[in-house]
């Protein structure tokens, strides 16, 4: 198999951080390796890291950052003949993490992540819900609609692109004109919202609105407000002229020319008789006044405290309070002309205003006032007089008031919309740029148009194609959920033997064939649910699975799968990593990486040669782990086997060596036998009396001032054991390194010849 080179750069990741961050690099023949960490020293960081490229828990994402710090990333790369494959994991403090594969590769993680996920919620009963088929290889013939279907993508491909340069020059001419990319109707502006047709009424064209835009640009500084209309009417007075002109007075006593005169010039008296006051002297010239002057002045008196002057002097009251209404709504209605040229200014540069108007009251309401002006001056010619039809001309002017109050109420909300418009220059262009998007979206959804319908037609045909291939793939097909019930049978059967096994309609684990349900979880023990755990994870491989050869491209990132498991339990679970490649038919070579702390699990898949290649992690290094560090066992048989050959000389520790080998052959015949018994029930071994010897002196501490023993006497315990393992477990011998077991076989042929020569010699 031709090396290439893997790669793993770990950063920011748990413990793995700063000076303590992961970089590997290492040359190898396959990615099978087991990677030994003592615990705390974060190998289930870079399991839930790689768990993420398949399944990202984004909310569990942060949890997998160095405290302290708001990135991190893990980046794992594959470099064969100058080509290299990475899968890159980037992660934000707060964002979902980003994820680059372009491995080829599935990573199917297992970890406490994925029992606390996957099983345990379900009281360690595996979820049932399963659809889904996987595409088995077929022989039938695709080649032609597999080229179609590629042909109908290219297409499509290059007809999205237009729209998408359209719809992009649509964006910039947005952007030019000011529109900011965040606003809800530039956003209308995109592939799925074109296609559709959207009724947004009456819209200018989108020249009409650039050009108002354009002028609202031009727009002064500051503008001055509009000034409101006012309009105070007290209408109090019509209550005194409804009485006085529908009362009838008496005549007085006084003579018509005298009354005449006094009407004339009432005003002019009034003032002369308060200037006067009561003296009987001029306030002017400081003369007395004569006695026809005190007579004038003392009848001036008399009448004006009559009743007829009293009646009179209210009537005057009540025609200046009609004069002062008629002037306030003229006042009002010169205001409100005013206010409608200074309105047009504004309109000029605010579109949108151009549909405000004020309205303004007609002239001729002055006719129904004037008309009760002249009933009261006749009113006042005839005191005795009754005008029964004033409460008609009252009514009538009370209208045109109310009139003109309407307008002034309604005029009043318009300035004021004018003149918050006007200050608020940003919020117009704000309208007419939402005008404008929705004016782009009309115009773009008509070029695009038939865009789209040639769109709709390749996916109409594409989905066509697609069909055919998926009908004639799928005679192949088989179910996920069938698939995942085989191999989890296989393997409960394999662990437990029958003890445990799953129910097919309901996926219930069963106890010795009865259903247990939810209480699965209380009736097995924590090495029982480990061993569900890891099984159902094998067998849910296949829900990763849509084609049959993705079954070649699949990477297992296993995290600490002994946990709680007695010795018989692991050992199925080493058998079970030897045979993932038979389980899954995997073609070529499978790709898994154990990470575990026990050092006994490690030796395990080493010593089986289910695994070649092992790795040591350590605080910011993972280093290839020396095989005498994993193999104490191997290493002491192959000294006692090149002692044995003459390779090499007995030592101080070769007596611990030969007590090594045989207490770890006599633990796996008979685990209760003591050493000494399985010695002397050995007949090779018991044939040499000092290997016992050996074991038990040499092998202990203890004070000595002489040699114990002779070269020879170790040299042939050496050769007693090689002799032992030789016989009953050939394969041990066989697999250490050749130049050290040759000579060996070499002597043994001598011996073996030798052996043969005395047998003949004594038949003879």
């Amino acid at each position: 198999m031709a090396e290439f080179t893997i790669r793993l750069d770990v950063d920011n990741i748990g413990p793995h951080s700063g000076a303590k961050q992961i970089n590997l690099c290492e040359k190898v023949k396959s990615n099978k390796a087991v990677f030994f960490a003592a615990n705390g020293t974060g190998k289930s960081f870079i399991s839930r890291a790689f768990r993420l490229a398949t399944e990202r828990h984004a909310s569990n994402a942060d949890n997998l950052l160095t405290l302290e710090q708001p990135a991190g990333s893990l980046v794992f790369s594959i470099i064969s003949l100058g080509h290299e494959k990475k899968l890159s994991i980037s992660i934000r403090k707060g964002n979902a993490p980003t994820i680059d594969n372009n491995t080829g590769l599935i990573f199917h993680v297992f970890n406490s992540d994925f029992v606390e996920d996957n099983i345990k919620p379900n009281h360690y009963n595996p979820d049932g819900n399963i659809e889904g088929y996987i595409i088995g290889e077929t022989e039938i013939d695709l080649t032609a609609e597999k080229a179609r279907h590629k042909e109908l993508e290219q297409e499509l491909k290059s007809v999205d692109g237009e729209i998408d340069t359209f719809i992009e020059r649509a964006r910039w001419e947005l952007r030019e004109n000011g529109v900011q990319p965040t606003t809800t109707e530039f956003r209308m502006i995109a592939k799925n919202r074109l296609c559709r047709y959207e009724d947004f009424g009456f819209l200018p064209s989108i020249d009409e609105i650039s050009k108002q835009l354009s002028i609202l640009s031009q727009a002064p500084e500051t503008i001055v407000d509009i000034k409101v209309p006012e309009l105070r009417i007290d209408q109090a007075v019509f209550s005194m002229i409804k009485v006085l002109l529908t009362t009838q007075y008496p005549k007085t006593e006084w003579d018509e020319a005298f009354v005449a005169e006094m009407r004339a010039r009432r005003a002019f008296i009034e003032k002369g008789l308060e200037l006067s006051g009561s003296e009987n002297t001029c306030p002017f010239c400081k003369q007395s006044y004569e006695a026809d002057a005190l007579a004038l002045i003392g009848r001036y008196r008399a009448y004006l405290a009559d009743k007829e002057a009293m009646l009179l002097k209210e009537l005057q009251s009540c025609r200046d309070g009609i004069t002062t209404i008629m002037t306030s709504l003229r006042r009002f209605i010169s205001s409100t002309k005013i206010a409608t040229s200074d309105m047009a200014h504004i309109q000029k540069y605010f579109p949108s205003l151009a549909d405000c108007e004020l309205a303004v009251p007609d002239d001729e309401f002055a006719r129904a006032f004037e008309a009760i002006l002249e009933i009261l001056d006749n009113k006042a010619n005839d005191l005795a007089g009754v005008f029964p039809k004033v409460h008609d001309m009252v009514a009538e002017c009370k209208r045109i008031i109310q009139g003109f109050e309407v307008i002034a109420t309604r005029n009043a909300q318009i300035i004021g919309t004018i003149n918050q418009t006007k200050d608020d220059g940003a919020g117009e262009r704000l309208s007419l740029r939402r005008q404008l998007c929705k004016a782009q979206f009309v115009d773009y959804h008509t070029r695009l148009k038939p865009l789209y319908a040639k769109c709709n037609e390749i996916e109409e045909t594409l989905e066509r194609v697609r069909a055919s291939i998926r009908d004639k793939e799928q005679k192949t097909r088989t179910s996920k959920r069938d698939r995942v019930f085989e191999t989890l049978t296989i393997l409960l059967d394999r662990f437990f033997a029958g003890k445990y096994s799953l129910d097919r309609e309901t996926f219930r684990i069963k106890f010795w064939e009865s259903n247990v349900g939810d209480r699965a979880s209380s009736i097995l023990s924590d090495g029982e649910k480990g061993v569900v755990a890891f099984c159902f994870f094998l067998a849910s491989t296949h829900l990763l699975i849509e084609r049959e050869e993705d079954y070649n491209r699949l990477f297992f990132i296993i995290d600490d799968p002994i946990s709680s498991m007695d010795f018989h339990y692991v050992y199925i679970v080493a058998q079970s990593l030897r045979n993932i490649k038979g389980f899954f038919g995997i073609a070529a070579y499978e790709r898994i990486w154990i990470f575990t702390h026990n050092m006994e699990f490690l030796s395990l898949l080493v010593r089986n040669h289910i695994f070649s290649t092992a790795y040591i992690m350590k605080p910011g290094s993972i280093a290839p782990l020396s095989r005498r560090l994993m193999m104490p066992y191997e290493s002491h048989l192959e000294d006692i086997v090149r002692i044995a050959n003459g390779i090499e000389s007995p030592s101080h520790t070769t007596a611990n060596s030969i007590r090594h080998v045989l207490e770890t052959v006599c633990r796996f015949e008979y685990p209760e036998k003591r050493i000494d018994k399985y010695i002397a029930e050995n007949k090779t071994l018991s044939r040499d009396s000092c290997v016992y010897t050996l074991c038990q002196d040499l092998s202990h501490g203890g004070i000595r001032n002489q040699q114990p023993s002779s070269t020879e006497v170790l040299v042939r315990a050496c050769q007693a054991v090689t002799a032992f393992m030789e016989d009953k477990y050939r394969g041990q011998i066989r697999a250490i390194p050749k130049s050290v077991v040759r000579p060996m076989q070499e002597g043994a042929s001598q011996r073996e010849a030798a052996a043969t020569s005395e047998r003949q010699a004594k038949d003879a």
